[in-house]
């Protein structure tokens, strides 16, 4: 009796104390440098690795409700990691620059510390409200993560449960052009940038989820509409009443908000089998287009959210952009940094990265801060020759500010529910542009759109790879 007591009290002091593991729960990880597996792995298998090479690597992490942090550790299983790290806790509320140099600029500025395999992050006078971090590993490469270490305020670790990955396929009855950035299988992708896009239909439209075994399903969760930023979001459609139809005669409908941020929808009655499909019976009509727009899609089956693995079909997308960057010889451009000068007076204006996923960054360099600004978004090939270059539409969001922003992945912290339109800074845009060969590892990239429609400010830049080298 007397051992069970003590047992009890001890028990009753660990809860107390919040001296135990708490969960956190996390439906979307992505990185823009994707390898063998989706980042998830940091979690589930204690093992991650990004694209051999690669460079300004980022590591997207979105939680599904808000955890208090404050202390941090990531296990680099004995690689080397540069410690000029840059992370942006909920996208823009602060970014935590580590790089000892940049102490004087920035007040929120920490340095990592050396521990055997850990750097850990200390200088946390208080609890963070933590809804999405992102981590820039800037010019380090070849880099390996066993762990990612979050601790709440009674140092504890949290213990982050992420969504199981099945084998299956989605098909859409109707998708925009390209496919290489709005197919279905993008609701799985965890990247705000992409997802299924309508073609010119706003209801209507269709979703067949096909599981390659029987699945049962009681909640979805759902990004609904375009969330690569605000005026995305409201430029396009969203759902707003949806059909579900399945196996065994299954016929249900449920409501979706509009809003910004997931929002998790029981089902009137459990869903259980092997293809379900969602039929977009009305939605809330853009200001803009008619497309329809859903941004990512997890289910949930009572035990454990899950989703489609989308890693075959990433991994499909970033090889043919590599073999067409290869044709036009710009293969070195990708999953890189560069330098963008004015002809030959070494004036450098801007920094474009190009990524194999698809995805870029342009924004203006510190002695070319006329005119501020930072462009994310993703590029389309039009054309890969050989002889003609590269051409590539780009779209996206162009920032006027001169804030710090290469955080392709992030959206707009859209796990926090905006509804405000905070968008006066921020453009969407598209532009089209040439980039060829010139010798000595460098490129000239041409900007072929004029008149109004511009809103990258350049016409020719000179790209030359950013140095110094690692």
């Amino acid at each position: 009796m007397k051992k069970t007591l003590q047992l009890l009290l001890i028990l009753f002091t660990m809860l107390a104390s919040g001296a135990y593991a708490k969960d956190a729960s996390l439906s979307m990880a992505y990185t823009n440098a994707l390898g063998a597996e989706l980042p998830f792995s940091i979690f589930s298998k204690q093992s991650w690795s990004p694209a051999p090479n690669a460079r300004y690597v980022k590591l997207h992490l979105y939680f599904d409700d808000p955890i208090m942090v404050q202390g941090l550790e990531i296990d680099s299983c004995g690689t080397h990691i540069d410690p000029a790290v840059s992370i942006f806790f909920n996208f823009d509320q602060w970014v935590l620059h580590t790089d000892p140099g940049l102490s004087g600029e920035v007040p929120q500025a920490m340095h990592l510390k050396r521990n055997g395999n850990l750097l850990t992050l200390e200088g946390f006078d208080k609890s963070v409200e933590v809804r999405s971090l992102t981590f820039n590993f800037e010019r380090s490469s070849g880099f390996k993560i066993c762990g990612i270490h979050l601790k709440d305020p009674q140092g504890e670790t949290y213990n982050i449960k992420t969504p199981a990955l099945i084998a299956g396929m989605v098909e859409a009855s109707s998708t925009l052009d390209p496919h290489t950035a709005y197919d279905p299988i993008f609701l799985f992708d965890s990247r705000f940038e992409y997802g299924w896009a309508s073609n010119k239909q706003a209801k209507n439209v269709n979703l067949l989820f096909n599981f390659d075994q029987p699945k049962r399903i009681e909640k979805i969760r759902i990004w609904n509409g375009y969330q690569r930023s605000v005026n995305h979001c409201q430029a396009n459609s969203r759902a707003k009443i949806v059909r579900l139809t399945g196996d065994n005669g299954y016929s249900e409908e449920i409501a979706i908000r509009d809003i910004l941020g997931a929002q998790v929808i029981a089902l009137p009655k459990p869903f259980t089998g092997k293809q379900l499909k969602f039929d977009i019976v009305d939605s809330f009509i853009g200001k803009a287009y008619q497309y329809l727009v859903i941004s990512e899609l997890r289910f949930f089956d009572g035990n454990e959210w899950f989703m489609l693995n989308p890693t075959h079909k990433l991994q499909e997308s970033i090889a043919a952009n590599r073999a067409q960057f290869a044709q036009a010889k710009a293969g070195t451009l990708l999953n890189e940094s560069y330098d963008g000068q004015i002809g030959d007076e070494n004036y450098t204006i801007a920094s474009l990265r190009l990524r194999a996923d698809g995805s870029f960054y342009l924004s203006s360099k510190e002695n070319g801060d006329d005119f501020p600004f930072f462009a994310l978004g993703n590029y389309e090939i039009k054309q890969a020759d050989n002889k003609k270059g590269l051409r590539l539409r780009l779209f996206g969001l162009l920032y006027e500010t001169d804030m710090y922003g290469d955080c392709n992945g992030c959206g707009r912290d859209c796990n926090k529910n905006m509804t405000a339109d905070d968008g006066s800074s921020q453009k969407i845009f598209q532009e089209f542009v040439n980039i060829q060969p010139a010798g000595q590892g460098k490129f000239i990239m041409t900007n072929e759109t004029t008149g109004k429609k511009r809103k990258l400010p350049f016409d020719v830049l000179q790209l030359i790879k950013e140095g110094p080298q690692p």
